[in-house]
């Protein structure tokens, strides 16, 4: 894990056409850049320095744009930061160079290089950001995305329970690459979401010069509930079943659950790939440790037995580096599908919660409309109503209420709670046709994202293995030479 000469440093630089001027130098200065590093590295927290070119206009505008362009809806206005023009930008981000922090120390941890670029399409202009961030910053990303975008599915983290295929040391090589590329994984998926990346907390994430305080700063505060949230908390504590189901989040169910289903097999079935591959890797190399010693008998066959051996031997390697690749970057993608469509599961849940409590408020509201109507009507009760009034009409009348006032005192009760329902009610409408209508947009965007991550996955798997094959080709030819120098009678 080295580190790099921009380690502590954040640069922002301004190209216009192919021509670029960079705010910092290798081992050179920016105004005060160096030195300003070293102050704000907070005692070893992330953080950096900037050196702003901002674009013609507002800086911030620009911030969180990627080149994945989908329209604006009234909907989303809701979940955006801020109403502001946003100009034709593409967003490039990288996550390399991890590096252990806090060596000696009861807490280390390890950090990453976060290097965005955002282009400017019109202009050319560039701005470029390096900033070194941890684990916890990015789960810190994840939550604020999740508070602010309530009715969208955040891409998952990477998955902190890989134990499986890992040896357990999260500061190990392996461990710490993978999660290197889920990261970046999860750094894209977020920029091509074109509400998650206007988002004032990604700005903040990809281009914070003191992460320290703008951590803190950023941090959301607590609101009180509405209306519909403490009318929620005390009529339908607990929610019941969806009595009409909207067949749009039917379809959606059963889509992600197959979805899931069939990612779930994939991910068992090529684990057993790679345990069969690495039983061969072992097998390749014993076998090529045998030839090597068959060598040392067979005299006369030496040269030949040995680089058969030593072919074999280096055949384990590329399969070795093989399996590897493959583990990080298609079953890394693979078992981060599985976490998102269970993470969509769970939000159709929620959708689901709250279709059940309109549906209970209204089935309330038109309950006690009825009984309003009955009273002002004079018209008796039935069923358990009946028997609950009568044995209400016994109390009154031992406590000699008479029966017309107290008549008119529940008509008149009843009015006011059927306004408080009526504006809960239609509260509950308009909360759950957002929710729906956020819902159904994410989840156009969530294909558009799965397109572009399963391209990119397949394609991994399958260069992985064009590689592979083509280095066993290579390492089998120069085999050949060698054994046909072997002398034959």
């Amino acid at each position: 894990m080295q580190g790099s000469e921009y380690d502590n440093v954040v640069w922002d630089t301004k190209v216009s056409g192919d021509h670029e001027a960079n705010g910092t130098g290798v081992g050179g200065r920016a105004g005060s850049g160096a030195d300003e590093s070293d102050e704000h590295s907070m005692n070893g927290k992330t953080g950096g320095v900037g050196f702003d070119v901002a674009y013609s206009g507002e800086a911030t505008a620009s911030a969180g744009r990627g080149s994945f362009s989908v329209g604006e809806s009234s909907s989303r206005a809701v979940h955006r930061a801020a109403d502001e023009p946003i100009p034709d930008v593409e967003t490039e981000v990288t996550v390399d160079q991890p590096r252990k922090e806090g060596e000696g120390t009861n807490n280390p941890y390890v950090t990453y290089l976060v290097t965005t670029s955002r282009t400017n399409r019109a202009t050319r202009e560039i701005r470029r950001y390096a900033l070194r961030r941890r684990f916890q910053d990015f789960a810190w990303l994840h939550e604020q995305l999740s508070k602010q975008f309530v009715a969208f599915v955040i891409p998952p983290l990477p998955g902190r329970h890989r134990l499986e295929y890992l040896t357990g040391d999260r500061f190990s090589e392996e461990f710490v690459g993978r999660r290197k590329h889920g990261l970046e994984r999860f750094l894209r998926r977020v920029l091509l979401h074109p509400s998650l990346r206007a988002s004032h907390h990604v700005t903040v994430f990809l281009e914070a010069k003191d992460w320290s305080s703008e951590y803190e700063a950023k941090q959301p505060k607590s609101e009180n509930s509405g209306v519909l949230d403490s009318l929620g908390d005390t009529l339908m504590n607990t929610f019941s079943k969806v009595r009409k189901r909207d067949e749009r989040f039917v379809e959606m169910r059963e889509t992600v659950a197959r979805l899931e289903d069939n990612l779930t097999r994939t991910q068992k079935l090529y684990l057993q790939v790679t345990k069969r591959q690495q039983d061969l890797q072992q097998a390749y190399e014993g076998l090529g440790t045998g030839l090597i010693d068959l060598g040392d008998i067979e005299t006369g066959m030496t040269l030949g037995l040995v680089e058969a051996g030593n072919a074999l031997k280096a055949h384990h390697v590329a399969l070795k580096q093989l399996a590897e690749q493959t583990e990080d970057l298609f079953l890394g993608e693979i078992e981060e599908y599985i976490l998102y469509c269970e993470a969509y599961l769970e939000m159709l849940k929620e959708r689901d919660n709250k279709q059940a409590e309109f549906e209970d408020l209204t089935e309330y509201l038109q309950q006690t409309a009825a009984e309003r109507d009955r009273l002002t009507n004079y018209q008796s009760a039935v069923g358990v109503t009946a028997v609950t009034n009568f044995i209400k009409g016994k109390v009154r009348d031992l406590r000699g209420v008479d029966p017309a006032v107290s008549r008119q005192q529940r008509i008149e009760k009843l009015a006011e709670r059927i306004v408080e329902l009526e504006s809960a009610v239609d509260s509950s409408r308009e909360g759950l046709e957002m929710f729906s209508d956020l819902m159904i947009e994410d989840y156009d965007v969530f294909g558009h994202i799965k397109q572009h991550d399963f391209k990119r996955a397949f394609s991994a798997l399958a260069t992985s293995h064009i590689a592979f094959y083509s280095r066993a080709v290579d390492i089998w030819k120069s085999v050949i030479p060698e054994l046909e120098k072997l002398p034959v009678d």
